[in-house]
């Protein structure tokens, strides 16, 4: 199959944004907490971040530190708080249009190059890489659904205001590593792969994205929408 001449419009479109994944992950482990004990645990996490505290301010939220005081679902508030952006305030950019677009919306499925790399990546023939290979798929699947799996509960990041929908994060040290073992040589395809050369793609775009990440020393946040 030809991948640059393939177009769908239906599928989801992926976007891999700059992220401080260990930020995302304690808010996310804040917000899975019963409603009782989240007050003092919100308070204290907006106390150990004020550059969250900031950015809540500046998205008109008066008292930040009052969880109840936010009326933005959870999903909304994962991605703003942890959201990297520049010093002119505006989200930091990863990777070129062409990685982006190559990326974004994978011909197979339902859009997603990562599940297609779930599905059709294999181990290769050595003994000693199946460690390094079995890690990188951990990673691959965190980034792929991790903020929709327990214990983060009922989909709640799937169904965000305005159709807002995250996969996964990794922090930067996890994208580092993800880029590394994927220019690495521990994994084969699947002679099942559907498309001619889709693997190779979709971990072309993949790194270069991850690259990007790498420069600029944040994690990533991927998340699809319509």
């Amino acid at each position: 199959m030809d991948l640059d001449n393939y177009k769908d419009t239906t599928t989801s479109f992926f976007t891999l944004d700059a992220c401080d994944g260990k930020l995302a992950t304690e808010i996310m482990n804040v917000l899975s907490l019963e409603d009782d004990k989240i007050d003092d645990s919100w308070k204290q996490l907006v106390s150990n971040y004020p550059n969250m505290q900031t950015r809540l301010v500046s998205q008109g939220i008066e008292t930040p530190e009052i969880r109840k005081s936010i009326n933005w679902d959870d999903a909304m508030i994962l991605f703003t708080c942890s959201l990297e952006i520049n010093n002119q305030d505006r989200p930091i950019q990863l990777g070129e249009q062409l990685s982006k677009e190559r990326f974004g919306r994978f011909p197979w499925g339902n859009g997603s190059a990562t599940r297609y790399l779930i599905e059709f990546l294999r181990p290769n023939n050595s003994a000693s890489s199946k460690e390094s290979y079995e890690e990188m798929m951990k990673l691959i699947i965190k980034l792929d659904s991790f903020c929709q799996t327990e214990p983060y509960g009922d989909k709640k990041y799937a169904n965000g205001l305005g159709g807002l929908n995250i996969c996964g994060i990794l922090d930067k040290m996890e994208a580092f590593e993800l880029r590394k073992y994927l220019t690495g040589r521990m994994w084969s395809v699947s002679a099942e792969e559907p498309l001619d050369g889709g693997v190779r793609d979709a971990i072309k775009h993949l790194v270069l994205i991850l690259k990007s990440a790498e420069r600029r020393g944040v994690g990533v946040m991927l998340r699809s929408h319509s």
